[in-house]
């Protein structure tokens, strides 16, 4: 039977995230079938002065979204 399994982290962190999903598959003795993800669009400070760079115009790191199919072996 096929299942899913959902990871969340932020865009700044990616290998917390790799690492957080490798180790849940090792413990858990999974195939994985297919990994995907998506990226949150970035929030932008609204009080940000005109003119500002992106960098500084940016208030958060975005979450990423990892989708794992699987099966239990």
């Amino acid at each position: 039977m096929q299942r899913v399994k959902l990871f969340k982290g932020l865009e700044d962190d990616v290998e917390f995230l790799e690492k957080k999903v490798n180790e849940w598959a090792e413990s858990e003795g999974v195939k994985i079938l297919q990994i995907s993800s998506n990226i949150a669009a970035q929030s932008y400070n609204p009080s940000a002065k005109t003119g500002s760079s992106l960098q500084t115009n940016v208030t958060a790191s975005s979450d990423i979204l990892v989708t794992v199919l699987y099966e239990k072996n």
